[in-house]
């Protein structure tokens, strides 16, 4: 049976957990990993939230070596207890469920956990993990808003953790040969780049009245840092993506592995210097927030023009319509002087400037992702981490300075965003195909407008936007107010 907690552990009772557990070593009880010179020959994993994301990764790391999982975790009773059930009847070593992840990093005989939970909660539970001396591999985007990622780094640093980010396209093995061909100059300078996330997703409905949590679930650790506000979705699951208040839409959703991909492309730069979007909601009157299209613009100062665009409306009737015709649904398409590539994860291919292809690079997905993560773990060699947290968390951001970009905008009439876009012909080519797709739909944008934010200036230094309309809005969106008990700290 799952174990249930409403008592909020102190953090500085964590701390001395696992100063007390690294105290331990004489009487024979090994510290956390990092904490000995010669790392060790098994990794205790405990997972925290074990839903469709989090089943995956118990697969991934139960087929991994040098790694065991000992404890899986999730608020939701039902959901825990079918897959520990799956782990036992594997042959696997019998696994611990519970219910409250601070039962997880309590415990001595876990090294690392791999969270898995909604975004809203993974910078909270990455910095109680580092503050409990574990290592920590954390699914995007690392953080629900960006005040909450840079505690996640400053927390990283402080307890000396390895800490991942679960970008597992950087371990794609195609794209570990395409993207440094790219910087090899062999095409030529990059002239510009797209990144696309095209997903044929529903309506998620809307109730009437406000949906009672399913009773398996521990609602209050579920809702954590969380607004308590009413959900009026039908389905309680997965679907809080679509919901400002827990997720961050598909641009924070599926969009994090692409916009890693662009700043991976672009040799890793921190924060743009200049952000501006247009989105909105089409096609389906449902409990959603979150734009379902949507078009961002970024500007890094290097000249290089980086657009990203979101289109989870399905196609109707003519299928070319809506989509961008020269580059894969869900990934990213570089255009150099002398060529282009275009893939994702799992494969891609480079082409000449007439289009022709010149060499395919098959990928495998990134299938040893959760590996490197257990070496860098056994070997205490962070810097072998292909996706350390720290790239993590700029590209997490990359989709919040997008989603803030057009959440502080204006609803706005066709012909002035046509106008307003005028002097952006990248810009503007995508409106134009989003436009005729919503026609095929039926929308009418007169009673259901497109959302179009200012372009917004950020300092990279003081990561606050300085220049643009609504800043107050805008710099207000840097930073969640957290449910109280479950509050980043300050100082974490």
């Amino acid at each position: 049976m799952a174990q249930k907690s409403n008592q909020r552990f102190d953090r500085r009772d964590l701390i001395k957990g696992s100063v007390a557990a690294a105290a331990c070593w004489g009487l024979g009880v090994a510290p956390a990993f990092g904490d000995s010179k010669g790392g060790s020959d098994v990794v205790r994993l405990g997972v925290i939230g074990t839903g469709w994301r989090g089943g995956q990764l118990i697969d991934a790391f139960s087929k991994a070596s040098g790694v065991k999982i000992v404890a899986v975790c999730d608020a939701d009773e039902s959901r825990v207890g079918e897959q520990a059930e799956k782990l036992n009847k594997s042959g696997k070593d019998k696994v611990d469920t519970v219910t409250d992840y601070r039962k997880i990093l309590e415990r001595d005989d876990i090294d690392a956990v791999a969270i898995a939970a909604p975004n809203h909660w993974h910078s909270l539970m990455a910095i109680e993990a580092c503050q409990a001396g574990k290592h920590v591999y954390c699914e995007k985007p690392v953080c629900h808003s960006m005040w909450e990622g840079r505690k996640m780094v400053e927390a990283m640093h402080k307890y000396d953790r390895i800490v991942a980010a679960g970008f597992q396209n950087r371990s794609d093995t195609g794209l570990m040969k395409a993207i440094p061909m790219i910087h090899s100059g062999k095409f030529g300078a990059i002239q510009q780049i797209r990144g696309l996330c095209y997903r044929g997703r529903n309506s998620i409905g809307k109730l009437e009245t406000p949906l009672t949590p399913p009773k398996s679930v521990d609602y209050n650790l579920w809702l954590g840092p969380a607004a308590d506000q009413a959900i009026m979705r039908p389905k309680f699951h997965y679907d809080w993506h679509w919901d400002f208040n827990t997720g961050n839409g598909d641009m924070g959703n599926q969009g994090p592995h692409e916009l890693d991909l662009i700043r991976w492309a672009l040799g890793d730069p921190t924060h743009p210097a200049k952000v501006m979007s247009f989105g909105g909601r089409f096609g389906w009157d449902d409990a959603g927030n979150t734009p379902n299209m949507q078009c961002s613009v970024f500007d890094y100062g290097d000249g290089i023009p980086v657009i990203f665009e979101v289109r989870n409306l399905y196609q109707k009737e003519n299928h070319g319509v809506g989509r961008f015709r020269y580059g894969p649904f869900v990934g990213i398409h570089v255009t150099c002087e002398n060529g282009s590539y275009r893939g994702g994860r799992g494969g891609g291919a480079f082409y000449d400037k007439r289009g022709q292809k010149l060499e395919e690079i098959k990928g495998d997905s990134g299938m040893g992702h959760q590996q490197n993560f257990v070496d860098a773990i056994r070997t205490n060699d962070p810097g072998s981490l292909r996706s350390p947290i720290e790239s993590g968390y700029y590209s997490s951001c990359m989709s919040h300075l997008a989603g803030i970009a057009v959440r502080t905008g204006q609803e706005t009439p066709d012909k002035e965003i046509a106008e307003r876009l005028s002097d952006n012909a990248l810009a503007a080519e995508v409106y134009d195909r989003f436009s005729k797709q919503l026609q095929l739909w039926e929308v009418d944008t007169k009673k259901t407008p497109w959302r179009m934010g200012p372009t917004l200036t950020f300092d990279n230094a003081k990561e606050q936007f300085t220049a643009g309309d609504n800043l107050t809005a805008a710099n207000g969106l840097l930073r969640r107010e957290d449910r109280s008990p479950f509050v980043v700290p300050e100082s974490v």
